[in-house]
């Protein structure tokens, strides 16, 4: 016999249809739907106000937002 039918199973890979069958059954892992370009924000954009910063604050974590929707933000939630 070839070594080949014995190590018939010792094989690491991941195979289509393995994947296939669980992204069928867990629904993980497969493009359901394209994002428009509405749906993205830009670059330069706030992630609050979703418009382009006029005084961009830069966070830790690398989030930017205005300066000014901050501060508006801030005042709402003391109010």
């Amino acid at each position: 016999m070839t070594r080949h039918s014995k190590n018939s199973t010792a094989n690491a890979v991941y195979t289509y249809h393995e994947k296939h069958k669980d992204s069928s059954t867990g629904g993980y892992g497969t493009t359901q739907m394209r994002l428009s370009k509405d749906a993205i924000k830009e670059f330069d954009c706030c992630n609050l106000t979703l418009q382009p910063c006029i005084d961009p604050v830069i966070t830790k974590d690398g989030y930017l937002f205005d300066k000014q929707a901050i501060l508006g933000k801030k005042i709402s939630t003391i109010i």
